[in-house]
């Protein structure tokens, strides 16, 4: 018969366990192990240790009960997971008897998994692998961490107010709804919220573009919980679908061949539209309408040289005269193509 007793801290029961103690405080966490067989000859021990805080060391001490029908022997004990140590009171456990395993341990706090399980082996010198383990299994509490280090997102180019949702993972006794959202970067004034959707949790946040020419928005959010200080960043990247790109985004003039002018060489890049889409749909052939291409800096019209090479890509070389340099730090460009005209900016840079 399997019995819980229960204590200060939770304790859960997990297969042919018994949970005899859960100690607070410095006090180790105590827990029985029967040693039972499995498949292929190798058999394992398994005690839930419960709830455990993101990032603590605790001590645990497992007496593993040996339920097969011959004695275990091993040499050392192979640790894996968080394990930091451990040691045994004897290098045999004969059948029916026991031995007592002291570990210590540290929570992992980079992980959004709740369920974790770590494992102590009891390997035999001269063999490749133990075929008697110990597994320790338990969940973590104060969690809040985003699932991945990075999210990104495509929009159309027509929207300026972009509403997403990143997966986040919060255990108790953290309470989603005061955890605070915070961005930088185009991220800056992003609202943000933990809702709960699809039976998980989720930073819901909305962001503007506040140029309606800008071709992506960067930044990192962060949510933290003011009681435990917890926190977790992500970096975020919202790249619009947009008809036409002016690449790099920052130019580097250089004297023209007149030594009375500056030079810059840009690439634009023509993506499909919805025109080109209905053209190719009619005629069975991709082409890209031809564009003409002119540029200014500040309120100083540029000479352009546009040179097609291709699959909608343009080399173009705009000149502007030297007296018009301090004026401006940045090339509007506009894109004419399919009757529509485009505008994009991009930042420039004059020898000093």
């Amino acid at each position: 018969m399997v019995s819980v007793r229960r204590l200060g801290c939770n304790g859960f029961l997990l297969g042919l366990i018994s949970l005899v103690g859960v100690a607070c405080g410095n006090d180790p966490i105590r827990v029985d192990a029967d040693l039972l067989p499995g498949i292929g000859g190798y058999s394992t021990a398994e005690a839930d240790l419960g709830w455990l805080p993101a990032g603590k060391k605790v001590d645990v001490e497992v007496r593993v009960v040996n339920r097969l029908s011959d004695v275990v022997q091993f040499d050392r004990l192979k640790l894996d997971g968080s394990l930091n140590k451990a040691e045994a009171t004897g290098n045999s456990i004969p059948v029916g008897g026991e031995l007592t395993i002291r570990a210590a341990l540290t929570i992992p706090n980079y992980s959004h998994e709740v369920d974790q399980s770590i494992a102590i082996y009891l390997q035999r010198d001269g063999k490749r692998s133990a075929r008697e383990t110990v597994r320790l299994r338990f969940q973590v509490s104060e969690l809040l961490r985003f699932h991945t280090k990075t999210a990104q997102f495509s929009r159309d180019s027509s929207d300026n107010q972009c509403v997403e949702r990143i997966p986040v993972t919060i255990t108790k006794p953290i309470d989603a709804a005061k955890v605070s959202v915070t961005g930088t970067g185009d991220f800056r004034n992003a609202r943000g919220a933990i809702v709960h959707w699809q039976d998980r949790d989720w930073l819901q946040f909305e962001v503007d573009r506040e140029d309606p020419i800008q071709a992506e928005l960067a930044g990192t959010l962060t949510i933290e919980d003011p009681v435990s200080k917890r926190k977790d960043m992500i970096t975020c990247l919202v790249r619009y679908r947009v008809p036409v790109t002016v690449r790099p985004g920052l130019l580097f003039a250089r004297l023209a061949s007149d030594e009375k002018s500056y030079a810059v060489t840009a690439f634009v890049r023509l993506y499909p539209t919805e025109e080109s889409a209905a053209r190719f749909a009619e005629t069975k052939t991709a082409t890209q309408a031809p564009a003409v291409v002119a540029a200014h800096l500040g309120e100083h019209p540029m000479d352009v040289t546009t040179h097609p090479l291709g699959a909608g890509v343009y080399r173009v070389e705009a000149v502007v005269p030297e007296r018009f340099v301090e004026e401006a730090e940045s090339i509007q460009w506009q894109v004419k193509t399919d009757g529509k005209v485009y505008y994009v900016n991009t930042r420039v840079g004059f020898p000093r």
